[in-house]
């Protein structure tokens, strides 16, 4: 089975994440697309982030009807910070027969040789790489110098995807300031959002 992983802290899921998600599954021939949402994103603060049981229910909504999508809440169960290496490594020692692809922008690309043991991510999963606006297209050679590594190493397939710039941080903002989010987000995230007053003043 090929997955697709796409992580992030998803604080809210919107539109573009779920448009990213098909087309990768589509495109790059996976079987399913699981969201991985970060428990400690090693990049923030844990005080910044929507709790971590929240952030997946918002996910389940958004995914719901969908057969191929599905949300895995590993990362909970690991020790602090959430590294993709350390989470990569125990998706394949807890399903051996799975063949994993990271879901990622481009603009994420050159950033990746500063990951914690970037080397095991690409050696753990191929990557699947959606192009971003005015980001220049880091080319398997390139990123497997960065990281010293052979070309072969490096698994890399770009996908085309609509260019849908939503940012979560924006809906957030929006959220505050009273704001419509409609068609931005899932109407039902939109619902429980409204429901918990998430991000409200």
């Amino acid at each position: 089975m090929r997955i697709g992983i796409f992580g992030g802290t998803f604080d809210p899921v919107h539109m573009g994440h779920l448009i990213l998600a098909e087309q990768c599954r589509d495109q790059a021939g996976l079987d399913e697309v699981w969201f991985l949402p970060s428990y400690h994103p090693p990049h923030k603060a844990a005080a910044a982030v929507t709790r971590f049981e929240q952030r997946c229910d918002m996910l389940e909504l958004a995914v719901a009807g969908h057969p191929a999508f599905r949300i895995e809440r590993i990362e909970k169960e690991l020790p602090p910070p959430s590294y993709t290496a350390e989470t990569l490594a125990e998706l394949r020692r807890r399903h051996p027969g799975a063949e994993f692809a990271l879901l990622m922008g481009s603009d994420g690309l050159p950033d990746l040789p500063g990951w914690y043991e970037p080397q095991r991510v690409i050696e753990l999963a191929s990557l699947v790489v959606v192009p971003r606006p005015g980001v220049m297209l880091w080319t398997a050679d390139r990123l497997a110098k960065a990281l010293n590594v052979t070309t072969d190493a490096v698994r890399l397939r770009y996908v085309a995807c609509p260019m849908i710039e939503i940012a979560s941080r924006e809906l957030r903002r929006a959220v505050t300031d009273g704001l419509s989010v409609r068609y931005l987000v899932p109407r039902a995230v939109e619902e429980y959002l409204r429901d918990r007053k998430l991000y409200a003043r």
